[in-house]
């Protein structure tokens, strides 16, 4: 059909169902055994009395210990912790939480979850002597974890993209050092990690060795904030990103990485603020858009959508719209797809909840 301008555009037509609610900060989803469907919860930081200025935009940063990883009932529409405790930095009353934000199952059930930031950000003296040990043991590391609850640290990626940040602080100036391992991908003996910071995508080897594979270039305005990846049918890696502020929606792009050879090159553009993308049982490739109309700061509640990205496409198809702050994204054999929605929202708004969508 035509919009007003007389372009060509598209109406979303999925079906969107809540499955569960009340989650805490709800970020990247990923089926494992049996077909089960896991979420990774960020967490809501901690005691409000342990709160100090320097979050984001101004705002309040506030250290705990309640990040975790949940399976969901999706006949009963409820979710229990399998792993639970982990390092969480929120913004007062526990919204936006940084914490466990990517998960990846293989096939065996080992999983990985990867925890943002890096502990080279937590400063001395700004909170006691225990909790910044705390901090600075677990954020910025990949965990594997079991469905039984069993979990460990294997690497530290925070610590090696940060480092190489300050080696390469001529990609990004002003903005350098730092690191935000966000996304993560698990693929036989290797784990690949998408840095929304350091911008790169990492790999991790069977040993724990940690590498920076590819840096993903920036777009006209600020850096390009890489968030999800997943693995095509031809070996390749698809990465969306983000884009750092003040990039307009539309600046986003899906990047095709092949470990092969190095080469990373552009796949599709056209899209806006991914925090979510995958293939589905068929082969096509969706990603969430946390705002299809805002750029990060402006983003507002029922500005998010899911869309169909075709190869080489300019411009992404609506799939479901009117989503508020999505973030991952997991596809069941059924040709559903599973979105985490209000994905910066603690448990105690009830807010933060996991969605099917019919496409």
């Amino acid at each position: 059909m035509l919009d007003g301008a007389g372009n060509s555009s598209a109406v979303a037509s999925g079906t969107v169902t809540t499955i569960v609610s009340g989650l805490d900060n709800p970020r990247d989803l990923a089926f494992g055994p049996n077909r089960k469907l896991y979420v990774a919860e960020a967490g809501h930081g901690g005691n409000p009395a342990d709160c100090v200025p320097g979050g984001a935009g101004g705002g309040m940063r506030c250290p705990g210990f309640t990040s975790g990883v949940s399976v969901i009932n999706l006949t009963a529409g409820q979710a229990h912790r399998v792993i639970t405790g982990f390092a969480s930095i929120s913004d007062a009353g526990g919204f936006r939480a940084v914490g466990i934000d990517g998960i990846s199952f293989l096939g065996n059930g080992t999983a990985y979850g990867i925890e943002t930031s890096a502990r080279d950000e937590i400063e001395d003296g700004i909170w006691s002597p225990e909790r910044t040990a705390g901090l600075r043991a677990e954020l910025g590391r990949l965990i594997q974890f079991n469905p039984s609850g069993h979990a460990r640290i294997v690497a530290d990626v925070g610590h090696f993209d940060y480092l190489w940040t300050v080696e390469h602080q001529d990609l990004v100036p002003g903005q350098f050092p730092e690191s935000n391992p966000y996304g993560v991908l698990a693929v036989g003996g290797t784990q690949w990690v998408a840095d929304a910071a350091s911008n790169t995508i990492t790999r991790v080897r069977p040993n724990g060795r940690v590498s920076v594979e590819s840096f993903v270039p920036n777009p006209p305005l600020s850096d390009a904030v890489p968030t999800c990846l997943d693995r095509g049918l031809d070996g390749a890696l698809y990465v969306g990103q983000l884009t750092g502020v003040p990039n307009p929606p539309g600046s986003a792009a899906i990047w095709r990485f092949d470990p092969a050879s190095g080469a990373l090159t552009q796949w599709a553009t056209g899209l806006s603020n991914i925090t979510g993308c995958g293939f589905g049982a068929d082969g096509t490739f969706y990603a969430t858009e946390f705002s299809a109309v805002h750029n990060l700061p402006g983003a507002g509640p029922g500005e998010g959508a899911v869309v169909r990205v075709p190869p080489g496409s300019s411009s992404p198809i609506p799939v479901a719209e009117g989503l508020s702050f999505p973030g991952g994204l997991a596809a069941g054999s059924d040709g559903s797809l599973y979105v985490s929605d209000w994905s910066t929202a603690p448990s105690s708004t009830g807010l933060g909840s996991v969605v099917r969508i019919t496409p």
